[in-house]
């Protein structure tokens, strides 16, 4: 009874991370062994059996700790009005990360997960040198692993192999942002949040927030997973907030049965009449807080989420039945400190505060999609988002695999990023060609999946002399 009071304190007060909220978290963040494997052969000599031999900081890239190929040309104009970044270090291809991880007695019993917040492009992962199942590839989204379900507490050896060769046909020259030496550079590494995740075996792993503002409702829905043989009772708690306050709503119950696997709940939620709309000038955000009790045990996730319906008149944009009017730019992953993208909300501060400062409400993230500290911001200051699959290309649905990866990462981005009030459109990417059959078909299946957001197929930017 003590541990779940103070659980529900530790929500209440936001001193549980905003996302996937669970009672034990493992900062991986730290000295780990590396080895460049240039000519890809670490998986056929095993390399997830050995130790490396060299070492590596991470969160962090090759780029920034000086692994690669060092760059000894200097910076060129190589085409009219268009400057690229020389990379100090060079390398793209597969490389190993390892260390030495320890999984708590009090873990026992419980699921443990692997979170790597930022990857390019592609990770596998070895515990004991056994490969865990699955393969990840999102260029957008968080990596997930889940670690072997008997997996016992005490020392284990953690090996992820990361290739950041282009996977899929999702560019002409490796222009898109997502993928491209021109802003952002083709790192290899892990970015943000690094850590192991332990869960109980009935627990909340997503919620989705559908605001009705004309209603004064949220839709949740809420996946829960039971990874147990038995179907087990338990209460969903939902307790809604304003975060600009921390003023609570009232909590609302629901009891309900869990079968074996993953289990959908849908519950309306009333905010009642004084309930707060989100716009540029008043971006006032809510967090639904969501915990499940099953017995002793409680698990808990937190989703952040604005009251704000947006739609069409003609060709005019509406939010909340007002008429809104885009003042933006480009943000085209253009951090060239660094070479890749923020995941902190200091970074994304800096950004959003100087397009504030000049008017703007408005960023497309052309042919990329930034992380969730980008959103975060952008909620808190009131900023239209446009977000972007990271595609342009003129092949357009040519190669199937290509193909099955949007339709995928369509999915990943609208599931991690789409409760955030500010992500509000959506492009299929920058100035696509040729199969508009296979762009409406992307467009129309991402529209009917998630009805937050408005969609186009594709997007052009016309400049003198370009686009036209």
């Amino acid at each position: 009874m003590k541990r779940n009071i103070l659980f529900l304190l530790l929500i209440l007060f936001g001193l549980i991370p905003e996302g996937f909220s669970q009672e034990y978290v493992l900062d991986l963040s730290g000295t780990w062994q590396f080895a460049m494997d240039s000519k890809d052969v670490g998986e056929q000599e095993c390399w997830f059996e050995r130790s490396l031999e060299d070492v590596i900081l991470l969160p962090g890239t090759t780029d920034l700790a000086g692994k690669g190929i060092p760059n000894e040309l200097s910076p060129a104009l190589e085409k009219p009005q268009m400057l690229h970044l020389t990379r100090r270090h060079s390398y793209v291809g597969p490389a190993w990360y390892s260390r030495e991880i320890e999984i708590p007695a009090s873990w026992k019993g419980r699921n443990v997960s692997l979170y790597l917040e930022r990857v390019m492009w592609q990770s596998k992962v070895w515990i004991d040198g056994v490969a865990l199942e699955g393969v990840q590839e999102s260029l957008t989204t968080p990596h997930r692993f889940d670690l072997p379900s008997d997996i016992r507490p005490g020392k284990h050896r953690l090996t992820i192999r990361i290739d950041n060769r282009k996977q899929y046909d999702i560019s002409v020259k490796d222009l898109a942002h997502a993928y491209t030496n021109d802003t952002q550079i083709m790192w290899n590494g892990v970015l943000g949040r690094l850590e192991l995740r332990a869960e109980n075996q009935i627990s909340v792993e997503d919620v989705q927030l559908y605001p009705n503002v004309s209603q004064k409702k949220v839709r949740c829905v809420v996946t829960v997973s039971n990874f147990g043989k038995k179907e087990k009772k338990g209460t969903l708690s939902f307790n809604p907030k304003i975060l600009t306050d921390g003023r609570a709503l009232s909590s609302q119950l629901l009891t309900t049965s869990f079968r074996p696997g993953k289990n959908t709940i849908t519950y309306d939620y009333d905010m009642g009449e004084n309930t707060v709309l989100w716009n540029e000038f008043s971006p006032v955000c809510y967090q639904m807080d969501v915990i499940l009790t099953q017995g002793k045990k409680t698990s808990a996730f937190s989703a952040r989420f604005g009251m704000r319906n947006l739609s069409t008149s003609g060709s005019v944009l509406m939010n909340n039945g007002d008429r809104i009017y885009l003042r933006g730019t480009l943000e085209c992953c253009i951090f060239p400190l660094t070479g890749t993208p923020p995941t902190d909300k200091e970074g994304w501060n800096k950004v959003f505060s100087v397009a504030k400062a000049y008017g703007l409400n408005h960023l497309r993230f052309h042919s990329w999609c930034p992380p969730q500290a980008a959103f975060e911001v952008a909620d808190d200051m009131g900023f239209y988002l446009q977000v972007e699959l990271p595609l342009w290309s003129l092949t357009v649905g040519k190669d199937t695999t290509t193909n099955r990866f949007l339709y995928e990462e369509a999915d990943r981005i609208l599931k991690e990023y789409g409760n955030h009030p500010s992500f509000c459109l959506m492009s299929v990417g920058n100035e696509l060609q040729p199969d508009f059959d296979f762009l409406n078909s992307l467009r129309s299946y991402m529209k009917s999946k998630d009805n937050r957001h408005l969609y186009t197929t594709t997007t052009f930017t016309f400049e003198k002399g370009h686009g036209d």
